[in-house]
């Protein structure tokens, strides 16, 4: 389960701790301020496109670019 819950630390109420308590039992939760999961998330989508663009350099240097003349190029561009 990957629930995420936005709300101000003002607006925490007992209903809402007991829904937290319901939802995941025994399992620890963490809270973190909206600023801190951005900066995670900026992270996390910074690492996914590493990844694929190390992925697409390897491709390159394997010899599995895609070659295009510059006469093609003009061709593509000028429609």
């Amino acid at each position: 389960m990957n629930t995420t819950y936005c709300l101000k630390a003002d607006e925490l109420n007992p209903d809402f701790i007991q829904t937290l308590k319901n939802t995941y039992r025994q399992k620890e939760i963490i809270i973190l301020s909206k600023e801190d999961f951005d900066e995670l998330e900026k992270i996390r989508h910074n690492a996914a496109f590493t990844t694929k663009l190390e992925t697409r350099i390897k491709s390159l240097d394997e010899g599995k670019g895609i070659v295009k003349t510059m006469a093609e190029l003009e061709a593509i561009a000028n429609g």
